[in-house]
């Protein structure tokens, strides 16, 4: 009896130990404000968070586990580098302000002409009396080359990939669809919000797309309210990169101030990743600040757009004259090229909008609305470049950007405001 009782109090004494014990917690969802925050950490792997999570009783989120970026929330950075001295380390950054840019949304299509449809891949939906000779003349090439082959990435606030014109396209594996929601830590990158399925359509819908037939792979880096944080950006861009896309579009951005911070070395060193494999990233160039107006960007930095490398390309908006639009950002030096963006006289481009059903969505549910913005003028980029790596797979990234700066049309106007003071041209640059 007395061996069964002492045996008793020692199974009772484990059982308290096992109960008392901190547990791992593993955050999924990005932070929604920069108390919720942490600092990432390089060199760290997933099996290190665990230990030091139960040890500490702090949370961890795995940022890119493939390569070894964990967010550490609960501790100071001085702490952490006890533990963890072989990393480097950064404070995430939660942006506070609308990370899409400022995109206007025009809410009513009637209130404006059909100028979004000049974006069309079908000559059917263009008005030739508007001044974009050759600029999205896709009819020509579609016998052969309408984007097939090639990815592009949608790096915003996710794609409502049920879109009638959308789901054609979604890229998939082995029949399960790649993309990830970052912002909420699963696996369905549902946009919310609007942004990212209108950016998605002007690249690579079936209706209007610019490639038509090139593949989309959806990534949620922001929530409902377009805002997200620089650790969840760069989530985004690792993981594209790491899944096969061929092109990166990023119609967002945010203020870096004067100097290169923590957040945006982190942001450069991702599309340095990017280039590393042969992956070309476009980047809004952004619409000014609160006042509406552009802004110079070699002057007051955006980024991405700003990352001076060389597989990525910084896109400006001009209006149906080819003229920069009042609220596009420039830059002589760090802006690359313009595209069409839509301007307050003629409205918005038109593209996918989130339809109001749930699940695969009929022909008669593809909503459409009008939205204008340099976020508008990148994936029409980025539809261009699936063009060319389709007609030219033997290019690599910096062929592909070199071949899209070179084929554009010069305009005088736009000398010192644009690096190769021209707008996009599809006719020139697939037939050069």
């Amino acid at each position: 009896m007395k061996r069964n009782s002492t045996l008793a109090v020692v199974c009772c004494l484990l059982l308290l130990l096992v109960s008392c014990g901190k547990k791992t917690s593993e955050k999924t969802s990005a932070p929604r404000s920069q108390l919720d925050a942490g600092i990432i950490a390089s060199c760290t792997s997933r099996a290190q968070a665990e230990e030091l999570s139960q040890q500490l009783g702090i949370s961890f989120r795995v940022i890119n586990e493939k390569r070894k970026l964990i967010e550490y929330i609960g501790i100071s950075e001085e702490e952490l580098r006890k533990h963890l001295p072989k990393s480097n380390f950064k404070i995430n950054k939660v942006y506070q302000e609308v990370l899409v840019d400022g995109d206007f949304q025009v809410q009513s299509a009637i209130d404006y002409p059909y100028y979004g449809a000049h974006v069309g891949a079908q000559r059917s939906q263009r008005n030739a009396s508007f001044n974009f000779p050759y600029l999205i003349q896709v009819d020509a090439f579609s016998s052969s080359n309408e984007g097939q082959g090639a990815v592009i990435a949608i790096i915003d606030t996710g794609v409502y990939y049920n879109h009638p014109h959308l789901s054609p396209n979604i890229f998939t594996q082995n029949g399960q669809m790649v993309g990830w929601d970052f912002y909420n830590g699963d696996a369905f990158p549902l946009d919310d919000q609007g942004h990212g399925t209108h950016v998605a359509g002007l690249a690579a819908g079936t209706l209007n797309g610019v490639a038509p037939k090139a593949k989309i792979m959806p990534v949620k880096v922001m929530g409902s309210d377009g805002r997200g944080d620089f650790g969840t950006i760069v989530a985004g861009i690792l993981y594209a990169v790491d899944n096969g896309a061929d092109i990166i579009n990023l119609s967002l951005g945010g203020s870096g101030g004067g100097s290169i911070t923590a957040d945006v070395a982190a942001m450069i060193d991702s599309v340095i990743k990017a280039k590393e494999n042969d992956v070309l990233v476009v980047a809004a160039a952004g619409n000014g600040g609160y006042d509406g107006l552009g802004d110079c960007n070699d002057n007051s930095p955006v980024y991405p757009a700003n990352i001076n490398q060389d597989n990525l390309i910084a896109v400006a908006a001009v209006n149906q004259w080819n003229e920069l639009t009042s609220y596009s950002n420039f830059g002589g030096a760090t802006v690359d090229i313009a595209a069409p963006g839509g301007d307050e006289w003629n409205g918005g481009l038109r593209s996918a909008a989130v339809p109001n059903c749930f699940g695969p969505c009929h022909e008669y549910e593809a909503d459409y609305t009008y939205q204008m913005g340099t976020s508008m003028a990148t994936p029409l980029v980025a539809g261009l470049a699936a063009l060319v790596k389709t007609k030219y797979p033997q290019m690599n990234y910096k062929q592909i950007r070199d071949k899209i700066l070179n084929g554009g049309k010069k305009f005088a106007e736009l000398s010192g405001l644009i690096g190769s003071e021209s707008v996009i041209n599809v006719g020139l640059t697939l037939s050069n």
